[in-house]
């Protein structure tokens, strides 16, 4: 009787308890430093400018080259903070809470453990890649990719799981999908990958719902589902389509962003593809070669090319080529203070006029494509070779290891920010955040006379020890156990794979849905480690700690829910084997005893 009463006590007391601990979650971001690197033109300072052009309600202010350069999602997270009167920490530690409350309730219908769903929360909730410095204590919108992740796929998998369910508690849940899809689309230009996940759900759920729905649902209802199904892609078409309108009334082009849509991105994409008559390393997507024939080729990008050819050198290392995409901002630079296109739609005709006469050349033979057969997986970077490939799979799989014991994962009391005082004290106010202002010797001689006493800028570097070290020791203990975890998750794979075939040779198919979703999950992470893998590989020695904890940390976190998702759905497809196995073992104990 005791048992049971403190059983019930404890189920009583364990929302507060969670409550409790989520509490802690937040106070633990406000305690903790970030990192403002105001010296980042193109990155970090560009979306807190396009946030205050937002807030203050005129879109993303005056167009310069830069201006569509990138999405708008974590702009406006920054406005939704300022907007709520919430410090930039507190926000982000509530999507972390929000997106772990989701992937519970979104496997409450499977799984109604109470427990066990507290756990569950407490493990996303303290997720290491919402706790690492190139991620969370960076003010940059890597740091919203990976409790965004969270939040959709737990919303897809809601919806995916309640398909049989009365339309109204379906609702909710694709208009949540279909929102923070959406939302997550405008947070990088490279957010493609998500929708294969997005796409092969939504067909198994309208399939599910016209083939094995339609007996129990009139032609009314059945439609209504079907559409509810369609709701998170309707969304983000329509999502897409409003900010493309909004950019044609401020702008006057029609487009999301300029970097994967438009004249420029066309561009760019063609330059990848154009040959060059000096061989380079792979790291060099556009050779010097093959700019200085594109100039000689096209009349308009001559108009820049002194410009150009100067930014060319300062962007060279030290064989003289510029690795990477770093030649689309060469270009953005050189179109930006040449003042040859004082709006967007002259950018798109200057991009247009230059891409026309490039086209020309290749038709009459001035300049050629590559014809190496290389597979160019996006618009935005270099083709990539058939032998090659094997490669970057097996690296992305080395990887996939060391993410799933969450490498690299750590905080930082001395996240030191970058740049003129002026700009990162502007950026902190911004934000309401805690931050740790560069050494004397890192500002520049305008800045020295603003700056009294040294050791002032020190303090917030000492009263964020503790709880740094104290978070760091909670991501050790995820360290100690995640890759264990993982080879389990894997285990249970494969175990799961087993029952969902046995059970479609015998017309029982209720742990294949589930089997599809941990599936889609793990093929994600890959899929997304795969790309990071693409674009990354032209990165320098000190660049590589960028790789996973900056632009893999989406892996992170789906990695985390591939192994939760792996292990509960098995358990739970094993539990009436157990219950089976034990009751013919109690019964047969009696029989010996008789």
């Amino acid at each position: 009787m005791h048992t049971t009463l403190s059983k019930k006590d404890f189920s009583r007391y364990l929302p507060f308890l969670l409550l409790v601990m989520t509490v802690f979650r937040v106070l633990a971001g406000l305690r903790i430093p970030y990192m403002i690197l105001a010296n980042q033109r193109y990155d970090d300072r560009l979306l807190f400018e396009n946030a205050y052009d937002l807030l203050s309600g005129v879109w993303l202010g005056s167009y310069d080259s830069y201006t569509l350069a990138k999405g708008i999602g974590y702009p406006l997270f920054l406005v939704l903070a300022k907007k709520l009167c919430l410090p930039y920490s507190v926000l982000l530690s509530l999507l972390q809470a929000a997106g772990a409350w989701l992937f519970v309730r979104a496997v409450s219908v499977r799984w109604q453990n109470p427990y066990g769903q507290a756990i569950l929360y407490l493990l996303l909730l303290f997720s290491p890649i919402s706790l690492t410095l190139l991620v969370t204590q960076r003010l940059y919108r890597m740091a919203i990719v990976p409790g965004m992740v969270l939040v959709v796929f737990s919303s897809m998998i809601g919806l995916t799981l309640r398909k049989e369910l009365p339309l109204k508690k379906q609702l909710p849940w694709a208009f949540l999908t279909g929102l923070t899809l959406a939302f997550f689309w405008q947070i990088r230009e490279d957010s493609v990958w998500i929708l294969p996940f997005i796409a092969v759900m939504t067909v198994w759920n309208v399939g599910y719902v016209i083939l094995v729905l339609h007996k129990k649902l009139n032609t009314k209802a059945l439609l209504l589902h079907c559409l509810t199904m369609l709701l998170p892609l309707l969304l983000l078409f329509g999502a897409n389509t409003g900010v493309s309108v909004i950019n044609r009334i401020h702008y006057g082009v029609f487009l999301n962003n300029d970097r994967t849509e438009g004249n420029f991105a066309e561009l760019m994409s063609l330059l990848y593809h154009l040959d060059s008559n000096t061989r380079t390393n792979p790291d060099i997507w556009i050779s010097r070669d093959t700019i200085v024939r594109a100039e000689a080729a096209s009349p308009t990008l001559q108009q820049i090319q002194p410009l150009l050819d100067s930014y060319t050198e300062d962007w060279a290392t030290r064989d003289g080529e510029i690795p990477g995409d770093h030649f689309s901002w060469v270009l953005r630079d050189a179109v930006q203070d040449s003042g040859i296109a004082p709006n967007a739609v002259s950018a798109q005709t200057f991009y247009g006029n230059v891409l026309s006469e490039l086209r020309a050349a290749v038709a009459s033979g001035e300049l050629t494509e590559k014809t190496d057969g290389a597979l160019y997986f996006s618009s935005q970077s270099r083709g990539v070779l058939p032998e090659e490939i094997p490669g970057i799979l097996s690296d992305t799989l080395q990887n996939i290891w060391k993410i799933a014991g969450y490498t690299d994962c750590a905080l930082s009391s001395s996240a030191k920010s970058a740049g003129r005082l002026s700009d990162i004290r502007r950026m902190e106010s911004f934000a309401s955040c805690l931050t740790v202002y560069p050494t004397l010797s890192q500002f520049q001689a305008a800045d020295y006379d603003s700056i009294e006493d040294e050791t002032l800028y020190d303090f917030n570097e000492i009263y964020s020890s503790g709880m740094v070290s104290l978070l760091n020791k909670s991501n050790a203990i995820y360290q100690l156990l995640g890759q264990p975890m993982f080879l389990l998750a894997l285990l249970a794979l494969c175990v799961l794979t087993v029952r969902v075939i046995h059970g479609l040779f015998h017309g029982d198919t209720k742990d294949l849905e589930l089997w599809i979703l941990t599936c889609g999950i793990l093929l994600s992470a890959v899929l997304l480690r795969f790309g990071c893998g693409l674009f990354t590989a032209w990165f320098s020695e000190d660049m590589q700690k960028f790789i996973n904890s900056f632009y893999s940390c989406g892996v992170y976190i789906l990695l985390q829910m591939f192994k939760y998702l792996a292990v509960i759905t098995t358990a739970t497809s094993l539990q009436p084997i157990r219950k089976q196995y034990f009751q013919n073992f109690r019964n047969s104990h009696k029989e010996k005893e008789e």
